[in-house]
């Protein structure tokens, strides 16, 4: 349904606040009775300033030419030639842009091998040209329905019709025109999805694995890309992840997780239906899984039942082939797995949905400074973290407890920041009982009184001195002969 003057009606018009040249037109419009209209004048000046604006909005200097024509039709008040001036302005923008797509892009190129001896030949093709490119999805369903709108309202401006062009519809013809095609490329859909698809096994399509750089090239290469064709590409990169191309595969992987990273609602549902339901019951997608839930950890929260059940098998098995050795910064570490699902959906989400996962890597004791301070807002995984380090640095095993006294220093700035002073204590008093058992990691900070852990240390000197009977309890109950004063002398 139209008005009288071509236009839907509810249309958001660019310029709504313009009244028409006439005072019937400007009541219409919103006027109210007796109000004085603008003059001619300067509904004129007002309506070609903002086409000014709009003109410099175009790239192409041939198609701003026929736009500028338009503009002189409207400025002479001939509305019938701009709106038929900006017709021809911008199917030629479509017929170029389609041309330069051509060579990349079949899609593109078959559409633009049926239409250009129509073009050629002088015969009308518009029509035909809106349909092709919405079956062949470079443009929307929306865009196709602009475009036929616009096409409509053109064939009523140039042929006997007995209908009117008014200055609006002469400047919403030349707005729509502009704003929603011109001034822009096509928003593209299997043709862009297609041209990243093709490129992928390029060696250097990332050049890196961090994934800050990975996101930058990622939004490069979709910036032009309709949100219809997010389906697509995903399902084309899952199709190239499980492809026979090695290179293709990984950046596959790269790009998918760039996506994720974006942590957008609809992005991940997409990857949820298409991937987490569709394809987990293939383990070797077991360190995607990780990777991508560290990526946006969201994807698990509300995953059907069966689903839930083979991501928790794959997040397992992926943790103990991978380790927590690897580096933290590494998304598939499962140690930054976690901390990434406890940031972003909390302790009792992790330990209720996914225990025996957590189970397995708290039992690990990872000593990631990142991790820890993840931790800090999860009192109960800190808590069985922390005693698995009291395990490890008081342990008689030397090949427990010297990794656990080589990694400490690192821990004295998170822990500090989250244990009491007793808890310190009690961990300065677990690494002198390593060094009881002559542990050479352990000896090593005991013997320099533990001068590469001074946040913990002070806060264990602070409680010796507040506490000297809990203090005394805790060096008795790690099996130590010292004193409370022996060993304050000896270690503080």
């Amino acid at each position: 349904m139209t008005t009288a003057t071509g236009i839907p009606p509810g249309t958001n018009q660019i310029f709504p606040r313009r009244p028409c040249t006439q005072p019937r037109e400007y009541a219409a419009a919103g006027g109210h009775r007796g109000a004085a209209a603008p003059s001619y004048k300067e509904d004129w000046m007002a309506g070609l300033t903002d086409m000014e604006e709009l003109l410099a909005t175009v790239p192409e200097s041939e198609i701003r030419d026929y736009l500028r024509e338009a503009m002189v039709c409207y400025g002479a008040g001939a509305y019938r030639g701009c709106v038929v001036l900006v017709h021809t302005a911008l199917f030629e923008g479509l017929r170029q842009r389609l041309l330069a797509l051509a060579p990349v892009n079949s899609a593109a190129k078959a559409v633009s091998a049926a239409i250009e001896p129509l073009a050629s030949a002088q015969k009308v093709f518009e029509l035909s040209l809106v349909q092709q490119m919405k079956t062949a999805a470079i443009i929307t369903q929306l865009e196709a329905d602009i475009l036929e709108q616009l096409n409509k309202q053109r064939n009523k401006a140039a042929h006997p019709s007995g209908h009117k062009v008014t200055a609006e519809e002469a400047r919403f013809v030349f707005s729509e025109a502009i704003q929603k095609f011109l001034s822009k490329p096509i928003r593209q859909t299997s043709v862009l999805v297609q041209n990243i698809v093709d490129r992928l096994d390029g060696p250097n399509f990332f050049p890196g694995s961090q994934l800050g750089d990975i996101k930058l090239i990622v939004d490069q290469e979709t910036e032009n890309l309709d949100a219809a064709a997010m389906p697509q590409l995903i399902a084309k990169l899952l199709g190239a992840i499980e492809g026979a191309q090695p290179d293709a595969a990984k950046n596959a992987r790269r790009f998918l997780l760039a996506l994720a990273n974006r942590k957008e609602p609809s992005i991940r549902a997409l990857i949820v239906k298409q991937f987490l339901d569709a394809k987990t019951a293939d383990d070797t997608h077991a360190t995607l899984v990780s990777t991508l839930t560290t990526s946006d950890p969201r994807l698990l929260d509300g995953l059907k039942p069966g689903t839930r059940v083979r991501v928790r098998a794959l997040l397992l098995a992926h943790a103990q082939t991978v380790g927590v050795a690897v580096p933290y910064v590494e998304l598939r570490n499962p140690a930054h797995v976690l901390a990434a699902i406890v940031a972003e959906l909390g302790e009792a989400f992790a330990t209720g949905n996914y225990k025996e996962f957590v189970d397995w890597i708290l039992e690990q004791g990872p000593q990631a400074p990142e991790f820890v301070t993840a931790l800090a807002g999860a009192p109960g995984l800190f808590g069985r973290l922390f005693a698995h380090y009291l395990a490890r640095a008081s342990s008689s095993q030397w090949d427990i407890s010297n990794p656990f006294a080589a990694g400490a220093p690192a821990l004295d700035a998170p822990l500090s920041n989250i244990v009491s002073d007793e808890e310190a204590f009690r961990l300065v008093v677990a690494i002198a009982r390593g060094a009881d058992w002559n542990g050479f990691g352990p000896l090593e900070l005991a013997n320099a009184r533990f001068a590469a852990l001074p946040g913990l240390k002070a806060k264990a000197v602070t409680f010796a001195g507040a506490d000297s009977a809990g203090a005394l309890q805790h060096i008795q109950q790690a099996g130590l002969t010292d004193t409370l004063a022996d060993f304050v002398a000896t270690y503080f």
